[in-house]
């Protein structure tokens, strides 16, 4: 039996292509730090590389990123987990952005690390 599911059939797994202008321009899953929405669009940010465009909503983009590396966090933003760098109360920190984490995503996106919270022990006089 031939399974008819699209993910089966690439042999290429860790990038995809979108087009802008007349190009197909290739980008790695790796690369993506954070993809913004713009109404009926969505800009995808890169490490070292131009903004890409694409004439879809993040409702549409959402459920083509690979989900243990990319999670919605506000309804304007999807980041790339492993591109996080830190944290400013409740807003994550990714290259030079801080990007607000609304209460919706907070559980399930602070979940996916590993706090240390470590306490100072206080001196005895």
């Amino acid at each position: 039996m031939k399974e008819t599911n699209d993910q089966s059939q690439r042999l290429v797994g860790d990038c995809f292509f979108v087009r802008q202008g007349e190009r197909m321009e290739k980008c790695f899953y790796s690369e993506v730090l954070y993809v913004e929405a713009s109404g009926c669009y969505s800009y995808i940010y890169r490490r070292d590389k131009p903004r890409l465009s694409i004439a879809y909503p993040l409702l549409v983009v959402e459920p083509w990123l690979p989900r243990d590396m990319f999670r919605r966090i506000h309804r304007s933003y999807i980041v790339n987990l492993r591109e996080v760098e830190g944290f400013i109360g409740k807003a994550i920190c990714i290259a030079d952005r801080v990007l607000p984490v609304s209460p919706l995503y907070r559980e399930e996106v602070f979940g996916c690390f590993l706090f240390w919270e470590l306490k100072r022990k206080k001196k005895v006089q």
